[in-house]
């Protein structure tokens, strides 16, 4: 079965932690059908892709300022940066939208949008908006011979690197197989419970996924922590899709829930095992404070539980299909990943009760235009000779426009 454009990609972006640049090249020129340039890393007619290494690491200040001396020569293009020893990369699409700030009027501003691609990454995601911007499916799609014109090549990027589409797909697949988990959970014939149940197995997962991007968390050595405690799990196990085989659920994640992760009174639980008994089943966790993994009545009960057989889809078409990053994004500035901010997008849409109650989450622009305004109105009072210009600077709003943003707004209305 020959492989498809989105494997070739997975397997090429797996390759350049370690390959670095070539592997890159090979991605662009090779999968994507860009040309070969001489001075950029690739192009193709009036878009560019420019490759620019950072000596100091990847940072988003830097980047954003590479950025905006590039495009008022690389109006179109695609903009990549590494670090050093080329085995972290970031891959950034400037999305140009028009916005109104209170008293000025509407200016373009620069969204940074990045995919990150390095050691300890999950690249399914990247690969699958990557295969997007392959040239010769974009002629294809659109109907059009080649070269193709750059406004058209940058819609497609705009749109590969759309997050609003990435958290659409994740939330289906989370809302579908959290449905399967729900049906499946055993020991409750009440509805309710069931659903409540679910949602709090399905909160602490999603919790230790973030808690696993931030490294805290390592089984043998591996930082996919629960992959790892999966894969161990059915090591032991010599039929472990049999009703009769050691459960998961409760032989490890509620050994990790209440043994591990949940300290009440700062109690160190796991010194009181001798020689690593717990740590053999769970490996290295942090002691959390929190009321997420304090147990309840439907956690006291011994027979309710979560069959192994759910356990496959869980990680492989959810958690682990899925790039979770815990870098706190504003609404200039985000990854191409599921940050924390699903929760909230999850507890509107699933939690039980949560609208008869009246609790919603707000969204990120919104809470960024408060805090603002906010920091605005401290300024203002405690600055009162500074102007009204640099009371929005201090108060973290941007400047907007200049040269290289209008340059490309023109360009593209006159494409």
């Amino acid at each position: 079965m020959p492989r498809t454009t989105e494997q070739r990609i997975y397997e090429r972006l797996t390759a350049i932690p370690e390959t670095g640049l070539p592997a890159v090249k090979e991605l662009l020129w090779t999968d994507l059908n860009y040309d070969y340039a001489n001075v950029l890393l690739a192009e193709h007619g009036d878009f560019h892709i420019i490759h620019t290494p950072l000596e100091a690491g990847l940072t988003i200040t830097a980047e954003r300022q590479v950025i905006a001396q590039l495009l008022s020569h690389h109006p179109y293009g695609l903009y990549i940066f590494s670090d050093p020893d080329g085995h972290h990369w970031h891959l950034l699409n400037v999305k140009l939208s028009r916005a109104e700030d209170e008293g000025a009027p509407a200016a373009a501003q620069r969204i940074l949008r990045r995919i990150t691609v390095g050691p300890g990454e999950q690249l399914r995601t990247a690969a699958e908006r990557l295969a997007r911007l392959d040239i010769a499916a974009i002629a294809g799609a659109a109907g059009q011979s080649l070269p193709l014109s750059p406004l058209l090549v940058q819609e497609q990027h705009d749109l590969a690197f759309d997050v609003e589409a990435v958290t659409k797909d994740f939330f289906a697949d989370y809302e579908r197989i959290f449905r399967q988990t729900e049906a499946r959970v055993t020991g409750l014939d009440d509805a309710e419970a069931r659903r409540l149940f679910t949602q709090q197995f399905f909160n602490r997962l999603l919790f230790i996924m973030f808690v696993e991007r931030k490294s805290w968390l390592s089984f043998q050595a591996r930082p996919d922590y629960l992959r790892a405690l999966w894969g161990a799990h059915r090591a032991t196990v010599d039929n472990p899709d049999s009703p009769d085989a050691p459960n998961f659920y409760r032989d490890r994640l509620k050994v990790l829930f209440f043994a591990g992760l949940n300290n009440p009174g700062s109690v160190d639980y796991l010194s009181q095992f001798p020689q690593g008994f717990v740590q053999q089943y769970i490996g290295d966790v942090p002691y959390l404070n929190g009321g997420l993994f304090e147990k309840d009545a439907l956690d006291e009960r011994d027979d309710v539980g979560v069959p192994n057989a759910i356990f496959p889809a869980i990680f492989t078409e959810l958690l682990y299909h899925y790039n979770f990053t815990v870098t706190e994004s504003t609404p200039l500035d985000v990854d191409v990943a599921v940050d924390p901010e699903m929760l909230g997008k999850i507890f509107e849409e699933l939690v039980t009760g949560c609208h008869e109650s009246g609790s919603y989450y707000m969204p990120k622009p919104i809470v960024a235009f408060m805090c603002r305004e906010s920091l605005k109105g401290y300024l203002r009072d405690t600055c009162p000779r500074e102007s009204g210009e640099a009371l929005a600077c201090g108060s973290g709003r941007r400047s907007r426009g200049g040269i290289a943003s209008s340059t490309r707004a023109s360009t593209r209305s006159t494409a």
